[in-house]
């Protein structure tokens, strides 16, 4: 019986995993929002059709953002899945502890007594061996279950700044679309709802409400309302819109932040994800 068993490499698989994905994410965003900034320097806008590739270009970028947060999402969740065999390995070493073995059995010195049972020092060897490999095991499991943890929560604080890198061209650029002539501006408008990041979008009960069940780990589950809705104090040139979550009784549970985004889609997808790590 072996009396160790070799260092786990999962968390140093996830990290590079994550770190490659990551990477040209980060690499695509930074390059085509400095390439927007230089396209909307000045007290001049660029011309209609320079706006409207502008718009498909940042609506792009925000499904490469949300594609990446989707991908470390089951990742994390991964982590919760070694709950179950981490609790079984410490009672499994709980009651290895709680074992008593004696080397030897027997009764007082006389004619009828002696030795009646003996346990080998190999046999009890062997059984602090196996004490041994259990702890080892859960200890291995839970750095794996922390380290796990920690890189996808240090992935999803990464994807914050890139999501501000694009707030950040929101205001010029919708202003840009507000100077515009009416027919120009109500063009535009109609096209952002048939941008990519808003097709497929499934489970809209009527205009911007959308049906979310959530599963649980028991098999049940509970069903969720997604409303997108407008800030009333948001600029008159760049409406931002915010998604609420209510309950089956109607409650608002939940609330997003309030964004320029142009994509119905991400507003969606990032209060599912706020559901599933915010709400039991």
């Amino acid at each position: 019986m072996p009396c160790s068993i070799p260092p786990s490499k999962l968390a140093e698989f996830i990290a590079k995993f994550l770190g490659q994905l990551e990477a040209r994410v980060y690499a695509l965003v930074l390059k085509e929002v400095s390439k927007i900034q230089q396209k909307l320097l000045g007290s001049i806008c660029p011309p209609v059709a320079e706006i409207e590739k502008i718009l498909k270009v940042r609506d792009n970028l925000l499904n490469a953002i949300n594609g990446l947060e989707k991908k470390i999402e089951p990742v994390k969740k991964f982590a919760d899945i070694l709950d179950p065999p981490i609790k079984a390995g410490k009672v499994t070493v709980t009651i290895l502890e709680m074992i008593a073995i004696p080397g030897t059995i027997g009764l007082p010195p006389g004619p009828s007594g002696g030795v009646i049972f003996s346990i080998s020092v190999g046999a009890q060897n062997r059984f602090a061996q196996l004490l041994n490999l259990a702890c080892q095991i859960v200890d291995m499991l839970y750095k794996d279950q922390q380290a796990i943890k920690d890189l996808t929560d240090l992935g999803f604080s990464g994807l914050d700044p890139l999501k501000a890198k694009l707030e950040s061209i929101d205001i010029k650029l919708w202003s840009c679309v507000e100077n515009l002539p009416q027919e120009d501006k109500d063009r535009i408008l109609a096209g952002i709802e048939n941008l990519p990041s808003n097709a497929g979008l499934t489970n809209q009960v009527e205009a911007n409400t959308f049906k979310y069940f959530k599963p649980n780990p028991d098999g049940l589950g509970t069903e969720y309302t997604i409303k997108i809705l407008v800030d009333k104090n948001s600029p008159e040139f760049a409406p931002r819109r915010y998604a609420v979550v209510e309950n089956a009784q109607g409650v608002q549970v939940l609330k997003g932040p309030p964004s320029f985004s142009s994509s119905t889609r991400i507003l969606v997808d990032e209060i599912k994800f706020r559901i599933n790590n915010q709400l039991p």
